[in-house]
């Protein structure tokens, strides 16, 4: 049987040796993921919707510094000078930013779309309705009614 913390210690245990290896990229990653961490804080959600969509517009935004990590040698000096360049903070962050922005306006703007949808869905349901009671007559309209004999 394996204890509740094994799973942690397996993890690290196993992402050491990664992050070593890739200590530059974890040093981009973590200073330019910064925003990710702050939103997973702070969203309560199950879902962790927030999460998601800032994480994965910070990734992007993160991308080109890793690009240039990469291009510039893999190594310690490059992930300092890349983590002092103030595009690279203003192309992680910015592009955080545009994840908040699209958490925070979609959602509302779905809302109402589905709102005028639904209410449009009802009144067309509605004129039908009256059609039929003025082809059918009222009992129809009226729940529980029935001129059927068999009923």
């Amino acid at each position: 049987m394996e204890r509740k913390g094994g799973r942690g210690i397996m993890t690290a245990v196993l992402l050491l040796p990664v992050i070593v290896v890739l200590f530059p990229t974890c040093t981009v990653l973590a200073i330019g993921m910064m925003p990710s961490i702050v939103a997973y804080m702070i969203d309560r959600s199950r879902a962790k919707y927030l999460t998601i969509t800032v994480a994965l517009m910070n990734f992007s935004g993160t991308l080109p510094g890793l690009g240039d990590l990469w291009q510039q040698g893999h190594s310690l000096d490059a992930a300092i000078a890349i983590a002092s360049d103030p595009l690279h903070w203003l192309s992680s962050y910015g592009a955080a930013s545009i994840g908040w922005l699209i958490f925070l306006t979609v959602p509302p703007f779905l809302k109402a779309f589905y709102a005028r949808t639904t209410m449009n869905r009802i009144d067309a349901l509605r004129r039908k309705q009256a059609a039929l009671v003025e082809t059918w007559g009222d009992d129809i309209s009226t729940p529980g009614t029935s001129t059927d004999p068999e009923r």
